[in-house]
């Protein structure tokens, strides 16, 4: 149930956004984390193939991984693998457009095709921002501040863009990320960028995992 003066146009986003994240998705994913502090670095790449179901991760298969330049081991493969198979329900962003958030959320309309949106949850899943869409009701771009913060962060903002990448089918196409806070004594910054590509439709998620 959606609180009075919310915007009309919220049902029809969440509709168009059902309906364009429905199916058996394949897909790219490069990530990149840069954190410094002081004298401190932590540079991080990674190539993950990963497949959507109904627009949640159903599995994945990290292609290459390194940390500063060296390969990283089998258990934190492992590791990143069931972190993003096995997300926690606190820290996977609830999209505020997806009806099943809606409890989560307190909506104004902004600007033409804009919506602002805040929340009271405290935690990564939930924040305050805003999203555009288009005439459509298609949801093109999500920028928001999440309500809880990595470690040493005090600040932190999230940018999503968004686009039909198959026919009939949307989903997020690159994700920046960016931190400011502080290790010790020294002021610090972590970015995350994120970019998907290469997608692809499969008949069912058997034959998917196959192409894994």
């Amino acid at each position: 149930m959606l609180p009075a003066g919310t915007p009309p146009a919220i049902a029809t986003i969440a509709h168009r956004f059902a309906e364009t994240s429905r199916g058996v998705v394949g897909f790219q994913l490069h990530r990149t984390f840069d954190a410094r502090a002081g004298f401190s670095s932590r540079h991080e790449d990674m190539v993950m193939n990963a497949i959507l179901v109904d627009g949640s991760i159903s599995k994945v298969r990290v292609l290459s991984y390194t940390i500063d330049g060296k390969t990283a081991g089998a258990a934190a493969v492992s590791d990143m693998e069931h972190s993003w198979e096995n997300p926690k329900p606190d820290e996977a962003f609830a999209p505020p457009f997806d009806a099943r958030n809606f409890s989560g959320y307190q909506y104004q309309a902004g600007v033409a095709g804009t919506i602002r949106f805040t929340s009271t949850v405290h935690n990564a899943a939930h924040g305050n921002g805003s999203f555009t869409y288009d005439a459509q009701g298609d949801v093109l771009s999500c920028v928001y501040q999440p309500n809880a913060l990595p470690p040493h962060a005090k600040s932190g903002e999230v940018s999503d863009r968004r686009a039909e990448v198959l026919p009939g089918y949307w989903a997020v196409t690159e994700e920046t990320q960016n931190y400011k806070g502080s290790v010790g004594p020294f002021p610090g910054t972590g970015t995350v960028q994120v970019v998907y590509s290469g997608f692809q439709r499969f008949s069912d998620l058997p034959t998917a995992l196959r192409a894994l």
